[in-house]
């Protein structure tokens, strides 16, 4: 037990130089300042009386913390020598200082006259605000500090053994010293440590940066940002386990007592040592039966002043009144004279308050409180406005999250780890509207006791709803090079759903611009041209804001097919230039964060371009899809959830969270904030509050601003702080109505003002300035400028420069629900024709959008007899055209019908020119929307009215061309030949004989054959083509591509008329390189010299489409016709397949899915038979399923399902069944092909020799001998037949030698001289097992190191096992097992290689069975 005070004594000077380091124990804050700035609990704000010990035991938090480096004292104990603890210390010099020159110390008393002469300072040098805050913020550093030594003191040592007077000495303000450092610069933080004399004890303060606070002091300082503190006290005798017993509430209720009178002295100047706790007199006034919390804390009448006061006995001591007017006028702010006050009504219970603490440690929870955040709790927050009247802010809103700590966490956990993978990813959050108030602002009239409000304005800010916790990891995701892209759907807007995600993406090249070097913006500008080309006139017009971001690199390619391209555009090329987009510019060191708000209000469309980019396989973008919804809104059959199922079928990883209702302590956070008031003496108020809205965000502070219009909690000026009573309170009725409450606060506006919001809300959840400001030039809207700004200062929107922008849906629903629903639609009406009348949309497309939006609300019925008819129908159609031209396909389907609505009865008499160019461009709306059966009625009616040709001529190729794109028939080809019929060509109405299609053929080729190479060059220079050979071409070339899979036996004659034109009339169009590859394939009827010329004409083709500019349209079916036919004889087989998935990004970006499924078809089979991984195959063909279903393409899902599973059966695993899909000459060729390679590697060799008998029979029924297809059957049978031959044996050696030698090994020479790099290796192959079987062991090894050898130079993983394999099986054969080991081994890492287990094991196998 230690010695009474009044037994030790020592010199304070000599006791600060005690050195003190045998124990210590570390004291902290309730948080470390590593958090992040939003992700702070609001509960660690409504402190309980408990000891934090995280950052204590966390030594990687401690390094976070800035301590002085002073030395530790000296450890020679001094004299002890008595100094009165009422009496002024020794007088202090700088002599006396410091331990060394880091630190100054100087007794409390002295500090407290040097600090006040500080804060005395030269204002015209440091405002007089700042040397406040910096003195407050010194003083609560300080207070902390006695607070907490007070606290380790009791726990040491049992404060009921001490006297009265002994507890006095030791709360005296001269049994303190202060350390000030003098290397710390930030103002107001320069206290690094405090000590105590008697009992000496030494406290070490640290400080850590607290960036969770936003502070709004008046002068806004940053370096008085709060800060999180932490202690280390140390003792000089006593163990950890020397501790007393437990403190006795009574006892640390009078150390508390005798803290608060101490640290009044401390802010005050005023020594109230003597002080006994029955000076304290209550108040008789009861401010009205108005209590705080559940019991009136105790109040005091401010008439009776500082000094002596006979009137109640006092002697001469402050009432308790007057110490809190002490408080107040020397700056402190209400929370912290609340502090002060709650400590010295600890004094006993007859005179102790409910607000009163009841233990220390419960007083320091709200002194890190305090320093952690100074601008809500520490400075004071009176302003004055500018009529002079005082204006009270409560809770001024910061960057705070309510509750919603572990969400925050887990989307930013989310984002680093699509920016660490590069893998997309999406999360979605439902729950209810979550908007609250988080300013109140009065202007209010002072009397001496109350505050009466005159007029109350507010702000709404989200705090812990949806949207606010998306934002709240906004900072994170930029700190780590991210981009974020921020969009919200609206009820009821101007714009589309779809283009709000196109708006997004369009936001992003702004922000590369801004963020990016131009040595980035270089390499986006040299990627992106890489992928585009001269087409970069598509991505320009999907986003027009890459243009700027790339204007400084270098002038941009220009396409001048840009129109042709236009007609074609539709959803599919949108979402595929979206992909190609995305996979330039995002990537793990470019990570983006696209968050959309309120996906109840999306449409499919819309989350259609989010589904493409994020399930994106080929090109992976690197992105985050963060999207919110309210989930009361939405039923089990809104498309969100079809989106969802649509994300985990393409294995988008997808987290799914609902925020619910606030906990009761984030509630108690909130209101806390509100109030300004600390967080434990809300905290009854809290309960009912909570209690009652379900912890609601939006509830919770629209109750809380009821109840202050109400009276019911009101601001108290004498204490500085709000008051309650709670029964009151609990009697208080709220609605669950959000709009209600809305409305009836809107009701109580001005007119002008409701008005301007009703017309702000018309417009969506924001209004432009330009438009607002046109409008107003209209006699009906003059005032509406003025009443937006009223709007704005009422906290209802915001403006931000250039829009006016409702602060929440909510209010813009309330705002819209002042309109009568009857007559809406003629309010919508009015406005738009206000607009217009106003010239609001001259020059301004988005102006035109949002006017004519307004106008078709009352299209047709309010419209149709009247003189505006034909302008509104207009401005529709101009709003389409725009629309269309920026790939807004769902808003130009929508304006057109407006328009064609609004066509007279008659107008095919009247309005001739007129509803041609309408219905035109209606069908070219409707098909990317889409709307195939609508775009055909519109284009039909053309037909059907329209009077001669060139009306109609458009009308018949966009018809064509969306038929082709869809699904190729045979009516596709009647039209063509209708059309090319009536343009002067002369073509047969039905079939044809074979001998009459082979007549034309042979004509065609020798106009060929009489030209030279330079001569069918030079026809591309010649410049005679018009508006007639043009539109020839046109229906040419779709006639060549349908007929080839619809009319096969027809294909070669339209070809050969299609060439026959261009050579005859010289006609040079971009159609020209069609004509001549298609009709070169034409003539790749087997392996002869027609081959050669075939070959001849089609690289002049590709020649003369590589010189002129590239036509995406045009160049996918030049590519499809040249790699389909010629280039896969004569070109590596991998190169081939490059360019067919060219071909497929071509077809798919100008919106053709029919022919991109082709070339992905082909690029597919091809990348089988060349021996590309078998896994990487799975996965891709998986996709390309997924891709087929989701656009409804049975041909191409077709195709797909039988290469899985070919692909399956390679690999080992077990095939599918298969539904048959499609049928034809094309397919069941392509099938054959492939079932007869998985037979053969599988072992079924019977099978393949059936397969190439039914081959056979079915080429010649068809008359389609495609040599590289004659080529493969060939290869595989050869192969199937010298095995057979093996394995079982014949009587003669003659069937074989006339099967393979004299029939099958020619096809492959021939095929040889076409191209070795794909045919060399099989030729070796088949000559090493045919020689093996007929006993020519040298001639055939040696044909067996050839197959080896090329197949592995031409990159044939599979078909270099396939020789490794044979050739083991023929050196076990002749008994050389080592050799045969060896190869077996080799054909086992060929096979590992290519992805089949089943031959990796069948190699095992072997390989055991040798050892």
């Amino acid at each position: 037990m230690p010695k009474p005070l009044s037994t030790i004594s020592l010199n304070w000077r000599q006791s600060a130089s005690i050195s003190i380091n045998q124990h210590s124990i570390t004291c902290c804050s309730h948080r470390s300042s590593m958090a992040s700035p939003n992700s702070q609990n609001s509960d660690r704000r409504d402190h309980e009386p408990a000891t934090n010990t995280a950052i204590r035991n966390n030594p990687a938090a401690d390094a976070c913390w800035h301590c002085p480096r002073g030395k530790e004292p000296s450890s020679e104990t001094s004299k002890e020598s008595h100094v009165p603890p009422s009496e002024p210390g020794p007088p202090y010099s700088p002599a006396d200082n410091a331990l060394d020159d880091e630190e100054t110390i100087a007794s409390l008393r002295r500090w407290i006259a040097d600090d006040d002469r500080e804060r005395a300072g030269d204002p015209r040098r440091i405002s007089r605000a700042t040397l406040r805050n910096a003195s407050t913020l010194r003083k609560a550093t300080i207070s902390y500090a006695i607070a907490e030594l007070l606290r380790h003191l009791s726990l040491r040592f049992p404060i009921d053994s001490y006297s009265s007077d002994e507890l006095r000495r030791l709360c005296s303000v001269d049994n303190f010293v202060v350390r000030v450092s003098r290397e710390r610069a930030d103002p107001g933080w320069e206290v690094s440590g405090v000590d105590m004399i008697e009992p000496p004890l030494r406290l070490q303060i640290f400080t850590g940066v607290n960036s969770s606070c936003n502070f709004f002091d008046l002068a806004n300082d940053e370096e008085f940002a709060g800060r999180t503190v932490m202690a280390s006290v140390f003792f000089p005798d006593s163990r950890p386990d020397d501790a007393g017993d437990a403190v006795d509430a009574k006892d640390e209720g009078m150390l508390c007592h005798l803290l608060g009178l101490l640290l009044h002295g401390l802010f005050t100047g005023e020594d109230l040592a003597g002080m006994e706790p029955q000076d304290l007199l209550k108040d008789d006034a009861d401010h009205e039966g108005m209590t705080i919390a559940k019991k009136s804390s105790l109040h005091y009448n401010y008439a009776h002043g500082m000094g002596s006061d006979s009137k109640n006995g006092n002697g001469g001591r402050p009432l308790r009144g007057n110490l809190r007017h002490s408080l107040s006028t020397v700056g402190c702010s209400a929370s912290l004279s609340q502090v002060v006050m709650d400590l010295i009504d600890c004094s006993s219970e007859l005179f102790r308050s409910n607000d009163a603490y009841p233990c220390l440690e419960s007083a320091i929870a709200d002194f890190v409180l305090l320093l952690e955040e100074p601008g809500r709790f520490l400075f004071e927050q009176f302003q004055t406005s500018p009529e002079g009247e005082r204006i009270i802010s409560i809770g001024k809103g910061d960057e705070r999250l309510y509750g919603r700590t572990a969400e925050a966490h887990l989307i930013t956990d989310t984002f680093c780890r699509v920016a660490s993978t590069g893998e997309s990813e999406a999360f979605l959050i439902g729950g209810f509207s979550g908007y609250v108030y988080v300013q109140i602002r009065f202007l209010i009239c002072i009397d001496f006791y109350e505050i009466f409000v005159l007029s109350l304005t507010h702000i709404f800010v989200s705090r812990c709803g949806k949207t606010r916790l998306v934002q709240s990891v906004f900072e994170a995701v930029e700190a780590v090079g991210g981009f974020v892209l921020v969009q919200k759907f609206d009820q009821v807007s101007t714009l589309s759903p779809s283009s709000v995600v196109m708006s997004a993406f369009n936001e992003l090249c702004l922000l590369f611009a801004k963020r990016s070097t131009p040595q980035e913006l270089h390499a986006i500008y040299e990627s992106l041209i890489d992928e585009f080309g001269v087409n970069f006139h598509v991505l320009a017009r999907a986003l027009p804001n890459v243009i700027g971001m790339l204007s400084s690199c270098a002038s941009l390619p220009v396409s001048k097919h840009e129109t042709d391209t236009f007609n074609l555009a539709n959803y599919s090329s949108l979402c595929f230039t979206l992909q190609r987009f995305m996979k330039v510019v995002s990537s793990t060191s470019r990570p983006i964060m696209l968050f959309l708000d309120d996906l109840q209000w999306a449409d499919p469309a819309s989350l259609g371009l989010v589904h493409a980019v994020l399930s994106d396989m080929r090109g992976k973008s690197c992105m985050l899809f963060v999207g919110t919804y309210r989930d009361n809104e939405v039923s089990p059959e809104h498309i969100i959830f079809g989106f969802v199922n649509m994300l985990s079928h393409f294995n988008v990883l997808t987290t799914k969270i609902r925020l619910d209702g606030l906990a009761e302590s984030d509630v108690n956070s909130m209101v806390s904030d509100a109030l300004g008031t600390l967080p434990r003496l809300c905290r009854t108020l809290s309960k009912v509050v909570f209690r009652k809205t379900k912890g609601n965000p939006y509830f919770v502070m629209e109750f809380l601003r009821s109840l202050v219009q109400r009276g019911t909690v009101k601001f108290c000026l004498r204490e500085k702080r709000w008051i309650w009573d709670e029964a009151e309170v609990c009697a208080e009725n709220i609605t669950d109505n959000v709009l209600y409450l809305l409305s009836k606060e809107l009701n109580g506006l001005s007119e002008n003002t409701q008005t301007a919001l009703k017309c702000a809300s018309c417009f969506g959840i924001r209004m432009d300035k330009s438009i607002a400001q046109k409008l107003s030039a209209h006699s009906n809207y003059i005032y509406l400028q003025s009443a937006l700004e009223d709007a704005v200062n009422g906290g209802f929107m915001d403006f931000d420069g250039t829009h006016y922008r409702f602060v929440h849906d909510k209010v813009r629903e309330a705002a819209y629900d002042l309109i009568k629903a009857d007559v809406k639609k003629q309010y919508h009406f009015e406005l738009g024709m206000a607009m217009h009348s106003s010239c609001v949309h001259k020059d301004n497309s988005d102006a035109l959008f949002a006017t004519i939006e307004q106008i078709n609300h009352g299209v047709p019925s309010l419209i149709i007899g009247t003189s505006h008819q034909n302008t509104v129908a207009e401005l529709n159609y101009d709003a389409s055209v725009k629309s269309m031209h920026c790939s807004n396909f769902t808003a130009a389907f929508d304006y057109i019908k407006a328009a064609v609505s609004l066509l007279a009865y008659d107008s095919w008499t009247s309005q001739y020119s007129i509803n041609i160019k309408y219905h035109l461009q209606l069908g070219r709306a409707a098909f990317p929307c889409g709307a195939t059966d609508e775009a055909k009625a519109a284009f039909d009616t053309i037909i059907d009215h329209g009077q001669c040709l060139d009306d109609k001529i458009d009308a018949y190729f966009l018809l064509v061309a969306m038929q082709s794109c869809v699904s190729p028939s045979l009516e596709e080809i009647d039209i063509c030949v209708h059309v090319l019929r009536l343009l002067g060509e002369d073509l047969p109405n039905g079939g044809l004989a074979l001998c009459q299609v082979a007549s034309e053929v042979r004509k065609t080729k020798e106009l060929f054959e009489s030209e030279s190479d330079e001569a069918l060059l030079n026809i591309a220079k010649v410049h005679n083509n018009n508006k007639r050979s043009e539109n020839i071409g046109k229906f040419y070339g779709y006639l060549g591509v349908i007929s080839w899979l619809a009319a096969p036996m027809m294909h070669a004659f339209y070809i050969a008329r299609f060439a026959q034109f261009c050579l005859t009339y010289r006609v040079n169009f971009k159609y020209l390189p069609s004509a001549f590859v298609a009709f070169g394939a034409c003539l790749c009827d087997g392996l002869t010299n027609e081959t050669l010329l075939g070959y001849r004409i089609g690289k002049i083709g590709l020649m003369i489409l590589n010189r002129s500019e590239l036509d995406m349209d045009e160049a996918s079916k030049v590519f499809l016709a040249y790699y389909r036919e010629l280039g896969v004889l004569f070109e590596p087989i991998q190169a081939c397949v490059d360019m067919h998935r060219r071909g497929y990004e071509f077809g798919m970006q100008v919106g053709n899915t029919s022919l991109a499924g082709f070339h992905l078809c082909l690029a597919v089979h091809r990348e089988i038979i060349s021996g590309t991984n078998l896994l990487t195959l799975k996965t891709e063909i998986e996709f390309y399923l997924k891709l087929a279903q989701q656009y409804s393409l049975a041909h191409f899902e077709g195709f797909m399902q039988m290469y899985y599973k070919n692909v399956l059966t390679l690999i080992g695993e077990k095939s599918i069944d298969l539904e048959q899909h499609i049928q034809g000459p094309q397919y069941e060729e392509a099938e054959c092909i492939q079932d007869m390679m998985a037979s053969l590697f599988s072992g079924h060799f019977g099978r393949v020799n059936y397969l190439a008998k039914k081959w056979e029979l079915s080429s010649e029924n068809i008359k389609l001998k495609v040599p590289v297809r004659a080529i493969s059957v060939a290869f595989y049978s050869g192969l199937a037949t010298t095995i057979l031959y093996r394995t079982k044996g014949f009587k003669s050696k003659q069937p074989l030698q006339n099967a393979v030698w004299k029939k099958m090994l020619p096809v492959l020479a021939k095929a040889e001289e076409f191209s070795q790099w794909n045919f060399k290796h099989k030729v070796s192959i088949l000559k090493a097992e045919y020689l093996s079987v007929v006993s020519k062991r040298e001639e055939a090894e040696l044909e067996y190191e050839n197959a080896i050898s090329s197949a592995r130079s031409s990159k044939f993983i599979h078909e270099e096992g396939m020789s490794c394999e044979l050739a083991g099986i023929h050196y076990k054969h002749y008994g050389d097992m080592t050799k045969a080991l060896d190869l077996f081994r080799q054909a086992q890492k060929c096979y590992e290689a290519w992805g089949s287990q089943m031959k990796v094991d069948q190699m095992t196998s072997y390989q055991m069975g040798l050892i």
